[in-house]
């Protein structure tokens, strides 16, 4: 076997060549669906990986020029991120051990970006190894080439990455791999004598074959997709800023893009920012004016004005007339999550920051940076008006409401079904006043069935309406479900609404890296917090925010005479009976009370150390190693029994060193058939090795088994043939 392995030492160089190009494929699409740049360096280094492994060395020598290798590409992004001059001495006595922390509390999104540059290089020179094993070792590629159609066909499906060119890549480079590694078993199964002919029988029909293929499939006519997409918009897996609103399976998160609403969507706890405040609420982001059946959409494009740090912003939700109290805020934005707009909370008077120079568009309530692609990297001040609204005064709210906005906020598609419009009748029929109508629009999700679900949530049909379907088909669903099917509950009544988003409070957290100021309280928000609710247009008080979803509580601060006249006769109540404070007699509010819990149980475990990216990486990392461990073990348990059985001199040394030896050779392809003898499987051994070394062994052990000489001695005049053995066996 190893002289007919001399024998086509290209062959085995060919496929691993095509290991590599299949490899290659892996990492072409990641400087589209990721961050990843300076692809032409990692691909260097990992074809310089690959001939590395390719050539037959010590196992340390490679070790050692793949260490170099790493360090000289290291020294690469060093140079590119301008951090070159701090030296090694500063990245392994401080960055290292801070990300190696990060890296095992599981605290990804703060690990640097020179550190995830060093994981992944590290990544690329393990996967050199494992395919040299998987493509020359073992001679099995069929697994890699599946995984890589897999891999093609995932990403283009999920991401914008288009795989067309790809999959004809490695549809012609498998198949010439397939068509080489079987030659390669064949010839090692015998008839090296018809080296030469069995090359030309193989490769000249195999050439010919993909060339015709390639031909046929390039000029023959494309049927259309015979199936349905089952995510209608693949870019909602690709982490950019159409993740909400694209319809299909989504990442939730803040998006701008919800002209198309509706699926399941993965949880996303990203950190977007955190923020101090003296007061929770909602962080407002945006708003939409148009309903179109499917989303939501802007009547028109977004006009801004500039101002600067300190100007007020002039987005005025309220009249002059709603009881405020001024409130402070500090938001400071996370470094890996890419926000373009600055967040808000109710009651907005101006940003400080320096230097913060934005616009804002006062009509939907969009504030944003010029430079759209950078969110501020320091933290901004925030004073705001926060309002606390009196319902006696929203249900004495007489006034008229002026034309344009009344038109503008009642729009409906005209094809809205018919069904939702006398549902809306009915809903608000015991009404007197406009805020009684919009708190029975808002309770009525919490009466009739309706539940709170992330997953299994359909995606409208194209004839089916968004709204429609979750009102009386699905009745399951989230956020943008609930509070698109109120506000288009509350226009089909006449009642001017609009829908918003942005982010809840957030979670309760202190940052150790931020200082929080007295009187303040500090809080976590991700991407899970993103979310949309409705506002409702009074003329005397301005737009009101209502919360219909299940699990959320409405932030805004409600008041009323008649409830300041109970509240100040509650001491009294309380002593007499205090059994009715315990439990809510109606069933509604305790369902309400306990989905915010349920709700705020689930916001803190996804952000907690039990997120699954906390194990998934750790485990991963595990089981790569394990692998290589596994793959390389015949090695490493090479050098440890030549290491023991070398200063070994008890009786039964040979016996147990001869067996690892035959051990080993059976593994290696070189089994002992059950008719030969130990001289004739010797004989065989040297005949592919060259030499006479088997037989020396074999004839001494024969002694010690057959004549009871002793082993000791013996095994100190034949441990250096069974070194040499074990390391060409090994090799």
């Amino acid at each position: 076997m190893r002289n007919k392995d001399q024998h086509m030492p290209w062959i085995r160089y060919l496929i691993y060549l095509c290991g590599f190009l299949l490899f290659w494929e892996w990492l072409r699409p990641l400087d589209q669906i990721s961050d990843t740049g300076n692809m032409p360096i990692f691909v260097l280094f990992t074809a310089i990986c690959f001939i590395l492994s390719a050539v037959r060395m010590r196992w340390w020598v490679g070790f050692i020029l793949k260490l170099v290798l790493l360090v000289a590409a290291s020294q690469l992004f060093l140079m590119q991120e301008n951090m070159h001059a701090s030296g090694w001495s500063v990245i392994l006595g401080t960055e290292l051990p801070k990300n190696l922390q990060l890296l095992f509390s599981g605290d990804f999104a703060a690990l640097t970006p020179f550190f995830r540059t060093l994981l992944f290089l590290i990544l690329l020179w393990l996967m050199s190894y494992l395919l040299y094993y998987w493509f020359i070792v073992v001679n099995r590629i069929f697994f890699f080439i599946l995984m890589t159609f897999v891999y093609i066909g995932i990403l283009d499906t999920f991401t914008p990455y288009d795989g067309s060119e790809a999959v004809v890549r490695v549809f012609l480079i498998s198949f010439f791999a397939l068509g080489i590694s079987a030659f390669a078993r064949l010839y090692q199964s015998g008839g090296k004598k018809q080296f030469p002919k069995q090359v030309l029988f193989w490769t000249i029909p195999l050439l010919a074959i993909l060339a015709v293929s390639a031909a046929i499939g390039y000029a023959a006519p494309k049927l259309p997709p015979q199936w349905a997409d089952p995510v209608p918009f693949i870019q909602t897996m690709s982490n950019n800023d159409e993740d909400e609103g694209e319809g299909g399976i989504q990442k939730v998160g803040y998006g701008e893009n919800d002209s198309t609403l509706g699926g399941p969507f993965v949880q996303d706890n990203t950190l977007a920012f955190w923020a101090a405040t003296e007061a929770e609420g909602y962080w407002r982001v945006d708003s939409k004016d148009v309903y179109t059946g499917k989303g939501w959409e802007r009547s028109r494009e977004a006009s801004t004005q500039a101002f600067q740090s300190g100007d007020p912003v002039d987005i005025d939700l309220y009249t002059d007339d709603v009881a405020t109290e001024a409130r402070e805020a500090i938001v400071h934005p996370s470094q890996n999550q890419v926000l373009d707009r600055l967040v808000y909370p109710y009651g907005v008077q101006t940003f400080f920051s320096d230097p913060v120079t934005a616009s804002v568009d006062t009509d939907f309530g969009v504030v944003e940076t010029f430079n759209r692609a950078q969110y501020p990297d320091e933290n901004y001040t925030i004073a705001f008006e926060e309002p606390q609204y009196n319902i006696d005064d929203l249900r004495s709210d007489s006034e008229m409401d002026d034309d344009n906005t009344h038109f503008r906020y009642t729009q409906l598609p005209d094809d809205l079904p018919e069904r939702v419009r006398e549902l809306a009748a009915e809903i608000t029929a015991s009404g007197d006043t406009r805020y009684d109508k919009a708190k029975a629009v808002e309770q009525y999700f919490s009466e009739n069935g309706f539940q709170y679900q992330t997953q299994d949530v359909p995606v409208p049909e194209e004839d089916d309406d968004y709204v429609d379907q979750f009102l009386f088909e699905s009745k399951i669903g989230y956020c943008d479900n609930f509070s698109s099917s109120m506000v288009v509950l509350l226009r089909a009544a006449d009642i001017p609404a609009r829908w918003v988003k942005g982010f809840t409070e957030g979670q309760p957290a202190t940052n150790p890296n931020l200082s929080t100021p007295d009187g303040m309280s500090s809080y976590m928000v991700t991407n899970a917090n993103a979310h949309s609710w409705v506002e409702v247009y009074f003329p005397e008080t301005g737009w009101v925010p209502f919360e219909p979803t299940q699990g959320f509580t409405n932030p805004a601060e409600f008041t009323s005479e008649a409830e300041e006249e109970a509240a100040a006769e509650t001491p009294e109540a309380e002593t007499e009976t205090p059994e009715p404070e315990e439990e809510p007699t109606p069933e509604q509010p305790e369902q309400q009370e306990e989905a915010p819990e349920q709700e705020d149980q689930s916001q803190t475990a996804a952000s907690s150390a039990i997120h699954p990216l906390y194990w998934i990486i750790p485990a991963a990392i595990l089981l790569l190693a394990a692998i290589v461990l596994f793959v390389t073990r015949y090695r490493w348990l090479s050098a440890y029994y030549i290491r023991k059985y070398r200063k070994e001199r008890s009786e039964e040394t040979y016996g147990k060193a001869y067996h690892y030896l035959l051990w080993l050779l059976a593994h290696k392809g070189y089994k002992r058939k059950p008719s030969q003898t130990l001289r004739e499987y010797a004989q065989t051994i040297d005949a592919e090795f060259g030499n006479k070394h088997m037989s020396e062994l074999t004839a001494v052990y024969e002694r010690i088994l057959y004549r009871n000489e002793k082993s000791a001695p013996a095994w100190i005049d034949a441990v250096e043939l069974w070194e040499n053995l074990i390391k060409q066996a090994a090799s």
